[in-house]
């Protein structure tokens, strides 16, 4: 089948264009459970939609007023995938006349967002000689794999470098040269190309084969930001966002710096000294919450009756390690099997059982049999959750501990 014509290489601004079907296929396991509606793989003969390509995820838009939803290209030929109701079948055939229309603003996004990424990239490779190795666009996130490593500070002067460049409002060219003048020129590339290669030029910046639309000047990018550095063995891994992604992302910042600001009663510009303070103080009552619990232990293994090896108790409410402490304290005080359940007979119970002179895990077992009990552990000491009356789960254990 002839390869698709690209219209989005000659106008990345498009939104709108008409086009002939030349191949319709409906896979049987496309059919809805109603039958109403069916997932179609169109070819036409141009189309405005970039394929998932490069990196980067597929436009988005209709056809026909249906909605795209996948975009894939393989041998140059571009298959767009189309839900349509099944009523409506005939008008997707072969030789039809269609009208699509793109997602303009998921389109525009991609295009600053690629744009600002051959910008960084060029950078990299000029003042460093690191080397794109990987690049992924999706809806939400942009990263960029670079073969080296720098510093935090060092990439920031490469984010100020990037930029200057938008300021400068450079352009931005894509043209496919001839055999050629293609030997003659210096430019990147992440793997090898077959056939035409499309070059897209920032004049002084970046030179690179890509096959995706991009904006026609550098200002219409409008910010580069590299919010995350990630190094994963002799590489790097950077997260960016640009242009509306970008202004986007700020509002959210700062949505969350004025909340911070309220929450530690602090100017913006001073948040980290309120965070740390309130770390100081949460520290403090979890020391001082430490201590009350080991007060507590101490009087409830007292408050149990004389005479008792085997003793189980139910709280409503005990932090993980004052409730192991509180079977420790048991089992040395009393030498039998004890537990400690926290919960309540209506939502259940996180339970731990110390073996003392028995094992634990005899308990374990004899909840699960009576109650569904899960958990499980050593002879020393088990842990679990079950649902019943407490003064079920007590009779049980002791039962067990007789025998």
């Amino acid at each position: 089948m002839q390869e698709t014509i690209r219209l989005f290489d000659a106008d990345p601004y498009g939104r709108t264009f008409e086009s002939s079907i030349l191949r319709a296929q409906v896979p049987e396991d496309r059919l809805s459970g109603d039958g109403e509606t069916l997932t179609i793989d169109l070819v036409l003969e141009e189309t405005l939609f970039f394929p998932e390509e490069g990196g980067q995820t597929p436009d988005q838009g209709t056809l026909g007023g249906c909605p795209v939803t996948d975009v894939r290209t393989e041998g140059g030929v571009i298959t767009h995938q189309v839900e349509i109701p099944a009523a409506r079948l005939g008008e997707f055939a072969p030789g039809c006349r269609i009208s699509g229309a793109i997602d303009w603003d998921r389109r525009f996004s991609n295009m600053q967002n690629h744009s600002g990424e051959h910008i960084l990239s060029g950078l990299l490779h000029n003042i460093y000689g690191f080397n794109n190795i990987g690049f992924r666009l999706s809806p939400h996130t942009v990263t960029l794999d670079f073969d080296g490593r720098l510093r935090p500070e060092e990439l920031y002067e490469i984010e100020e470098k990037a930029n200057e460049v938008v300021y400068q409002n450079l352009p931005i060219l894509a043209d496919y040269p001839d055999p050629e003048a293609l030997a003659a020129m210096d430019y990147r590339s992440k793997k090898e190309i077959e056939g035409r290669v499309r070059i897209v030029t920032i004049p002084g910046v970046d030179a690179c084969a890509c096959c995706a639309p991009h904006v026609r000047r550098t200002g219409e990018i409008g910010l580069i930001r590299i919010m995350k550095i990630q190094h994963m063995g002799n590489g790097t891994r950077l997260t960016i966002v640009s242009g509306r992604r970008a202004l986007q992302l700020t509002r959210t910042l700062q949505g969350a710096l004025e909340e911070v600001s309220r929450l530690t009663s602090r100017p913006q510009e001073e948040i980290g000294e309120g965070v740390r303070l309130l770390q100081e103080e949460n520290a403090a009552l979890r020391f001082k919450i430490g201590d009350l619990e080991r007060q507590i232990t101490r009087l409830k293994v007292q408050a149990v009756r004389p005479g008792e090896r085997n003793v189980f108790l139910a709280e409503e409410a005990l932090s993980p390690q004052a409730q192991r402490d509180l079977v420790n304290s048991l089992c040395a005080d009393r030498g039998g099997m004890c537990g400690v359940f926290v919960g309540s007979d209506r939502g259940g119970y996180k339970f731990i059982i110390g073996g003392g002179s028995q094992d634990a895990r005899k308990g374990a077992a004899a909840l699960r049999e009576a109650f569904g009990a899960r958990g499980g552990g050593k002879s020393e000491m088990v842990q679990g959750s079950v649902s019943a009356p407490f003064d079920k789960i007590e009779a049980c254990l002791l039962a067990i501990c007789k025998v």
